[in-house]
């Protein structure tokens, strides 16, 4: 070995740097290959763009230099960032094919989570790629053993090298790697879905991009301790009635009662809303108005504050997505609601990548999902949305189960043009105001959509009343509609939508409407409004997103059954509104000034949702 180690030495050391090029190169190949994207798209991809090689090709190129210089090894520091490299886009494709979803850094703190949560799946272990991956390691590194390092640099050199290296590194990663304009401006076939994202721009710049992308902030003065205490002083109650209705969530896509308002020339018989007046005026129902994260877009932030009874506002200064913001099993009104014997099932008519829905209501407890292909060929239409729901609830409670359902429509989503419906003659909207063509064809193409979820939900609550089994349904708008360039549908119509300069006008750009509804077999004779007296509403209604659940489940009688949800019911009392410094008392008074005493309820909701995110285990 000795003597090998002697006559290789010098050509070793004249072509070290085409030995670290070269074996650069196969970890850069290796790392496309391993993507579950095709190889030669994602390669072509990037060799039409140089800076996007270069952001994927720079972190390995920097963990073998450091290693190089620290070893004088070059087939050691190939074989290291080889294998370092390779698993990490191994772990990627895995994670792809279980979930749907990629390999982000916040995954690296819920490795224990994920090596029990890979007994629950049959996933392909891809074994011809882990032997490559081996292989290639074991000989680089035995050559790196036979053959020895070449001629050591200078130790000022070293340092300096390794140093330069790690400085260009992190300064292209608190400038490039965190650069949304820069991400953004590359072109992908699919913006919304992360996972084909990941497969076109490449894993390695990807994830460094996610290194704080989706992170969850600590809250000042946090103290696991402190909360656990304080999780103690809430003693978990049994059910109070042994009745146990089907409930059934529907989160209407852009749902509001904007054609209610006097800027339209409307009766109540010839609204688009008139399906929803009818419900809100029947006996069965009560009615209010839900604060929700967004104003425009964010539905699934909303999905987020109502399942988990949790604030999007409240996860992070950066995180713009709540459903990408947790990676593990996460309390939830879904997990209440099994443990009291519940089933669960979540339905959307949309792609189940959207918004990371399939991977992230798994997290929040929902057994069964469905998603577009189950809704046929129009599936956005809501009449297509109700068959599906009046199906599903059929068979699914044939037997005697009991069935939490929640479901997101998407009827009204954006945008609002005459070409979102083709095959339908949109009528003119009806106002009493002069409105701007483009206006009139953002209003009238949305009062069309509004029209059809509005008779899509008097048509469920009178299949449901005609069932002999006892039936709660919770109906409510996830956002108000984008109409328009700087709120100009509502400029026009004269509303004070997108204003902002008051508490009161932040809270009106994020509220829409909420029922709580009971079928005759529920109620029993009595009206909702004599069930619900003991939820101690605000006399408008208006509470955030993240209290419906636990007013739902104190309406039910489940509200002891789990001490966050106890809480929430408490601080519901005190504070029906709570969004982002800005605070509605319980008398209706709004402020953004909020007590010391006020501040500190904040706060244990902030921390407490910390704590189910990052701690907390479910059952």
């Amino acid at each position: 070995m000795k003597t090998l180690k002697n006559k290789y030495l010098p050509v070793h050391d004249r072509f070290v740097w085409a030995e670290l090029i070269l074996m650069l190169l196969w970890t850069f190949l290796m790392c496309v290959y391993i993507a579950p994207g095709s190889f030669t798209a994602e390669l072509r991809i990037m060799l039409q763009n140089p800076l996007l090689l270069f952001l994927n090709i720079m972190p390995p190129a920097v963990l073998l230099l450091v290693l190089y210089f620290v070893t004088a090894n070059s087939f050691i520091s190939g074989g290291v960032t080889n294998l370092i490299f390779g698993l990490l886009s191994y772990v990627n494709l895995l994670k792809i094919d279980g979930r749907d979803d990629p390999f982000v850094p916040a995954d690296i703190t819920l490795l224990r989570e994920a090596l029990t949560a890979t007994g629950e799946y049959r996933l392909d272990m891809h074994y011809g790629i882990v032997a490559i991956l081996l292989l290639s390691t074991v000989v680089l590194l035995a050559l790196g053993i036979v053959i020895g390092r070449g001629k050591r640099p200078r130790t000022l050199v070293r340092i300096g090298g390794a140093l330069l290296s790690l400085a260009v590194f992190f300064g292209c990663f608190f400038t490039l790697y965190r650069d949304r304009e820069l991400y953004a401006s590359f072109p992908v076939s699919n913006e919304y879905n992360i996972t084909t994202v990941f497969n076109e721009l490449g894993f390695n710049y990807c994830f460094l991009y996610n290194t704080e992308l989706y992170s969850v902030d600590k809250p000042e003065g946090y103290s696991q301790s402190d909360i656990e205490k304080f999780i103690d002083e809430f003693e978990p109650t049994a059910p109070e009635t042994d009745e146990r209705p089907q409930v059934i969530y529907i989160m209407c896509e852009a749902f509001s009662d904007l054609n209610a308002d006097d800027a339209f020339a409307y009766t109540e018989e010839d609204s688009p809303l008139s399906g929803y007046f009818k419900v809100i005026e029947s006996p069965n129902s009560i009615s209010g108005k839900l604060v929700v994260p967004n104003f425009g877009a964010g539905t699934a932030n909303t999905e987020f504050d109502v399942i988990g009874e949790m604030q999007t506002n409240m996860i992070s200064r950066t995180s713009n997505s709540a459903l990408r913001s947790f990676h593990k099993n996460t309390p939830s009104v879904a997990y209440v609601m099994r443990s009291l014997g519940y089933g669960t099932l979540f339905m959307h008519p949309g792609e189940s990548w959207f918004y990371n829905r399939d991977s992230a209501m798994s997290f929040l407890g929902f057994e069964d999902k469905i998603f577009a292909e189950a809704f046929g060929e129009t599936p956005n239409l809501d009449t297509a949305f109700l068959e599906t729901l009046k199906s599903e609830i059929s068979s699914r409670t044939s037997d005697g189960e009991k069935l939490f359902t929640y479901a997101t429509t998407i009827q009204n989503h954006q945008a609002y043009n005459y070409t979102k419906y083709p095959t339908v003659d949109i009528s003119p909207v009806k106002t009493n105001v002069e409105l701007s063509a483009e206006a009139q064809e953002y209003l009238s193409v949305y009062s069309y959509g509004i029209e059809c979820s509005s008779n899509m939900l008097f048509e469920l609550t009178e299949y449901l009343n005609a069932l002999d089994e006892p039936y709660v349904l919770v109906f409510f708008g996830d956002h108000l509609p984008n109409l328009g360039p700087d709120y100009l549908s509502y400029r026009e119509l004269g509303l004070d939508i997108g204003k902002n300069e008051t508490p009161e006008q932040v809270l009106d750009s994020c509220s829409v409407p909420y029922i709580i509804w009971g079928n005759d077999a529920y109620l029993k004779g009595d009206s909702m409004a004599d069930r619900a007296e003991k939820l101690d509403l605000p006399e408008d209604g208006r509470i955030s997103a993240c209290f419906l659940s636990s007013a739902v489940m104190e309406l039910l009688g489940y509200d002891g059954c789990d001490a966050y949800t106890s809480f929430m019911c408490e601080l519901r009392r005190e504070l029906p509104v709570i969004k982002s410094g800005i605070v509605c008392r319980a008398d209706g008074e709004i402020t953004d000034s909020p007590t010391p005493q006020e501040q500190e309820l904040i706060n244990k909701l902030h921390c407490w949702q910390y704590y189910r995110m990052m701690t907390e285990k479910t059952s």
